[in-house]
């Protein structure tokens, strides 16, 4: 494993420059006569100093462009645009690792991701299992990104030689932190004495974005590992940079959510990052039961799982799932599958900026535009996401028979603060 300290130095110019005019006469200046105040010149606004944060179309930012990609793989071709729609498997299993820690190159990185971006190509050696492409992805926040890049790593240094199924090989090469960015590529040899498949994988991570680049190999045009490095750090830098301008010319603001009121009809609550009406994420189980002690109250089916919290009148309903210190995570009104579709109603149920249940999904993007499609492959769910720069998420669920219609149905929705959730780990 090679370390690289690719250090660049920028200079920041900065150039003044000040002129007085004079204008002097012939004649002497009368009593009454004062000098001119000077006009003060307007100040640059102070640069944004807060968290690195990138969100909806900011994450496309950083993806390499289609130049940069068939420069680093030359045997690339049909370079995509950034895409809105991501795609995951999310099907696990397989044999164990070791060290088990090597389980992170395989994992799917873009579990627990809020958002995404995402540029693809074709390859000679395309096969059905092939996946060549360069994700941008949006966690919770910034230590959700540093903890998987932490794994990363450590397989990176622990996993040159490695038991999966057989003998496989990661060969790594690793750079040195820059400007807060850290980056690593190298190739994976899947059972080589047999023959078996290779993958090039390449990461990157600053604030609360993580980027993998994966790619299958030609035989014959290896990719250089050291200018991989080099192009997903570099791409790193210059949108993080791109993002504080951004962030200092137009300060992010808070927003005051609508707390709503227990006495009112649910549906006239709204569902926003915050809650459902006057329940808010981050409190407790009991916290709601003092809130709505009213409602009909169902426990969990399983260890785990949520409340069933149901309107006096019967109308209506929502669902309570706490992370593990007891916090409320997340809350959901309607279904998440059909499976689970129980025909709830949009006219009684609580809306997110007037988007209700029964609703086509094109009133979602149009309300929360810069979201991101997503599609499970194992479950066949599809969904719309939007997440803030607090890793609040909102979550459009949508019917399997309309894959990713514009006209797709809503049939739940879903708002959660994805910074309670544990972090994903493979020991």
């Amino acid at each position: 494993m090679r370390v690289l300290n690719h250090g660049r130095g920028r200079v920041a110019l900065g150039i003044i420059g000040v002129g007085a005019l004079f204008v002097l006469t012939a004649c002497a200046p009368s009593p009454e006569s004062s000098p001119s105040s000077p006009t003060p010149e307007a100040s640059a606004p102070e640069p944004y100093s807060g968290a690195v944060t990138f969100v909806g179309d900011e994450l496309s930012w950083l993806l390499p462009s289609a130049g940069d990609i068939t420069a680093l793989i030359p045997s690339a071709s049909e370079v995509s645009a950034p895409s809105d729609a991501l795609e995951q498997t999310s099907d696990g299993g397989g044999p164990e690792f070791s060290p088990a820690i090597c389980g992170v190159l395989f994992m799917e990185q873009s579990l627990d991701s809020v958002g995404a971006r995402t540029s693809s190509w074709s390859m000679p050696s395309d096969t059905e299992y092939s996946f060549n492409s360069v994700i941008a992805m949006q966690f919770a926040d910034e230590a959700h990104v540093a903890a998987r890049m932490d794994q990363l790593e450590r397989a990176a240094a622990e996993c040159g030689e490695f038991d999966y199924d057989g003998i496989n090989t990661f060969e790594a090469v690793v750079a040195a932190e820059e400007d807060g960015v850290r980056a690593l590529a190298g190739t994976m040899n899947a059972d080589p004495a047999s023959g078996g498949w290779r993958v090039f994988h390449g990461f990157a991570a600053v604030g609360n974005s993580l980027v993998h680049l994966r790619t299958s190999l030609p035989d014959a045009a290896p990719i250089d590992a050291t200018a991989a490095v080099e192009l997903l750090q570099t791409t790193a830098i210059d949108a993080k940079s791109e993002l504080i301008d951004s962030l200092t010319q137009t300060p992010p603001t808070g927003v005051t959510e609508p707390a709503g009121d227990a006495s009112t009809p649910w549906a006239e609550w709204s569902i926003t990052g915050a809650g459902i009406g006057p329940i808010r994420l981050g409190e407790t189980h009991d916290d709601v039961v003092a809130t709505l002690p009213d409602a009909a109250v169902t426990p969990p089916a399983y260890e785990g799982g949520p409340w069933i919290f149901s309107s006096p009148d019967g109308a209506s309903s929502f669902s309570v799932t706490a992370a593990d210190g007891g916090a409320v995570s997340e809350i959901t009104v309607g279904a998440v599958s059909d499976e689970e579709d129980a025909g709830a109603d949009g006219a009684t149920s609580p809306h997110a900026l007037d988007v209700r249940i029964g609703d086509p999904v094109s009133s979602a993007v149009a309300a929360f535009p810069s979201g991101t499609r997503v599609h499970i492959v194992s479950s066949g769910q599809w969904a719309y996401f939007v997440a803030d720069r607090e890793g609040r998420l909102l979550i459009f669920h949508t019917t399997r028979e309309d894959t990713d219609s514009t006209e797709a149905r809503i049939i739940g929705i879903t708002t959660a603060d994805t910074t309670l959730r544990g972090d994903l780990t493979v020991e």
